[in-house]
């Protein structure tokens, strides 16, 4: 199922600085600061999956009021199953 909240915004990111400083514009045209956390600063695989996502230009959900990235991307957590 996928997220449709006020909350979360799309971003693209339009340029890697450093860990604390990546700069992303938002669909409404807002400049937005990136924050990443430790785990995320000091992980390869995601810096390798960060570059990949900044060249493909692609759009990234985040959380709008921490600026974090989404867990589950684009989707909520699964409904728990009614026995």
């Amino acid at each position: 199922m996928l997220i449709n909240d006020k909350q979360v915004i799309s971003i693209q990111i339009k340029k890697i600085i450093n860990t604390k400083n990546i700069e992303c514009l938002s669909e409404d045209g807002e400049v937005v600061n990136l924050h990443l956390t430790a785990i995320e600063k000091n992980d390869p695989l995601f810096w390798w999956s960060l570059v990949k996502i900044y060249t493909a230009q692609l759009w990234i959900p985040i959380v709008k009021q921490t600026r974090t990235l989404l867990e589950t991307d684009w989707l909520q957590d699964p409904l728990p199953i009614s026995d």
